[in-house]
């Protein structure tokens, strides 16, 4: 898909880029005043995420980073660097062993944030508004269900209808496995693992007591 490019002063941006500081921004302040546990994991997330973007041009160009030093200020991995990010915060996830409904809503927020802002950029408004109130929907359901007796079937299935749904609501303008397709599908199958782990790690702590 051909992105519209924006400038601030001398700086030239894709939409994308703006999409991802919105939805960062915004899912930080509501995961702050939320919930202060999963805003801490949030941010260190993000922080890992785009130190390790921003380094990978030494693995990527390593020899021209080893001539011009000052290169890593100034450019990135791209997509190589992209997907070492996601690895990064993926591993520090399953370091912590958060409580997976934490970092789903995080997620779920995220996405629903940097969706709307993308098809508002894009100029896309119509998708954008049913993409907007379908992914409102499904969060604000997630939300509700929290607590409930049953709310980790609920969360897992939640989970895999939103996927769904960015898949479809992506593939009005032409199916094609893009990055952030390839994103929601890794991540979900991520998150879904990341269940699973807790659940046998809390089977393993009361056989244990």
């Amino acid at each position: 898909m051909n992105q519209q490019w924006y400038n601030i002063g001398a700086f030239t941006f894709p939409g994308s880029w703006a999409a991802i500081a919105a939805a960062f921004i915004l899912t930080f302040l509501f995961l702050f005043f939320w919930n202060k546990k999963a805003s801490d994991w949030y941010s260190n997330a993000i922080f890992y995420f785009i130190l390790t973007w921003k380094l990978s041009v030494i693995v990527v160009d390593f020899g021209t980073v080893i001539k011009h030093p000052l290169t890593i200020l100034y450019f990135h991995g791209g997509t190589a660097g992209y997907w070492m990010g996601i690895t990064a915060v993926l591993i520090y996830t399953f370091i912590k062993k958060d409580n997976p409904i934490l970092v789903i809503v995080a997620w779920v927020m995220t996405v629903l944030v940097y969706e709307g802002v993308f098809d508002f950029l894009q100029g896309t408004y119509i998708i954008g508004a049913f993409q907007l109130i379908l992914n409102g929907l499904l969060f604000f359901f997630l939300l509700k269900k929290i607590g409930s007796p049953n709310q980790e079937v609920w969360y897992i299935q939640l989970l895999v209808i939103f996927a769904l749904i960015q898949v479809m609501m992506n593939s009005f303008s032409g199916f094609e496995l893009d990055t952030p397709l390839m994103s929601y599908t890794v991540l979900t199958i991520a998150l879904l693992f990341l269940i699973k782990m807790k659940r046998q790690f809390y089977k393993a702590r009361r056989k244990n007591q």
